[in-house]
Formats: structure tokens, sequence, C-alpha cells
């Protein structure tokens, strides 16, 4: 994918930072110069399969009605010249993955926030499905932001994968995800034990 930073995509958002990359999508810092705030903006990248395409636009909708101070928001969607994005709040801060080991305040601390989210999103209907330090954000406040949508799951959503198929990341699933099983919340609290095991 061409890189692009300088660029002003819906003569909107002005492009000046690549954050990384993921294996769906590259994330940059841009400013949104309507409104004067620093934004993240997540790019899907080219070429990816319809399943992906459609996970990608199933977290601007699963994310886009949550509300909640230890959850990322999310913007807005948009696309230019086939430059797909979504408009994501931008924080400031490590990932979890900083935080490994910490000491048992830390670790509570953290994990109070995190549980707090995932409680929020639970009872929307919303299984993120995907929790891991990589996704997890922490100010320099000590605010964690709760990141990553991308299989996150409505309630009410149709289903992007194949029935059986896994998704998720490896260590961190919990066996009825790694089996393919229909899933609710607990697999989200099943995963967060591993985080904060990982942590301590």
């Amino acid at each position: 994918m061409r890189n692009l930073i300088g660029r002003k995509l819906r003569n909107r958002y002005q492009i000046s930072h690549h954050l990384g990359d993921g294996s769906t999508a590259t994330v940059y810092k841009a400013v949104d110069t309507r409104l004067g705030r620093d934004v993240a903006l997540k790019v899907l990248l080219p070429h990816v399969r319809e399943t992906t395409r459609k996970r990608f636009f199933q977290e601007a909708t699963a994310a886009a009605r949550l509300n909640h101070p230890n959850i990322m928001a999310i913007f807005d969607v948009d696309e230019e010249d086939d430059i797909h994005f979504l408009v994501i709040e931008y924080v400031e801060g490590e990932t979890l993955t900083h935080y490994i080991p910490s000491s048992a305040e830390t670790v509570v601390a953290i994990g109070k926030q995190i549980a707090r989210a995932l409680h929020y999103a639970h009872a929307q209907d919303v299984i993120h499905r995907d929790i891991k330090p990589a996704n997890i954000k922490v100010t320099p406040s000590g605010m964690v932001k709760l990141m990553d949508l991308g299989l996150a799951l409505p309630k009410e959503a149709k289903r992007v994968t194949a029935e059986g198929m896994i998704i998720g990341t490896p260590a961190y699933l919990s066996p009825e995800q790694a089996q393919g099983y229909t899933l609710d919340h607990r697999t989200d609290l099943y995963s967060l034990g591993i985080v904060l095991y990982e942590m301590s």
C-alpha cells in the first residue's frame, strides 16, 4: 500500500505520521482540520478478503455504539479513491505489553479498568473476541483504553466468518473460541484472565 503521509483525505483528515501496521490495516496519526483535533486513521489494506472487509466495517458498527471512558471511540467510517478507513480517537501511551510484568497494585488498577470496559460492552451485547496486551493501551495518566474491535461481534450482527472458523490470537483464546464454537461474553473474561496472569 502506498504511503499516505502528507495526504489529506476527504479534504479534512491531514495525515502526519505512520503509527503501525496490522495484518489487515495500517494506522496513521492525522489532524481533523474541521474540528482541530488529533485522530487516528485505520486504513484497510488493499486486496484483503471480502470477509475481512466486512469485519472492518463491523468494527465501526460495533464500536460506534459504545461510549465508555475505557474504550477507544470510533468517530466515523469513510472512503476516498478506494481507500477505506475508520476515524478513531487518538490516544497517547503504551500498549499493555510494556506493563508485563507489573506490581500487584498495577495489575489490579489496570485489570479493574479493563473489566469495567468489558462489563459495559457486554451489557450492550458486544463481545470483543480479541482481548490481548497489544489491544489495550495505557495513557501516561494510567487510564486504560480498550482498542481494536476488529473482531467485535454485536449480538445481532450477521456472521462474516464460516461456521467453525477460528479467529483471534491463539495464546489468548478461550477453549470454546479455539474450537470455533458459538461464543458469549465469557470468552472475553477467559482472555482477560490470561492477560492478568501474564502481567503478574
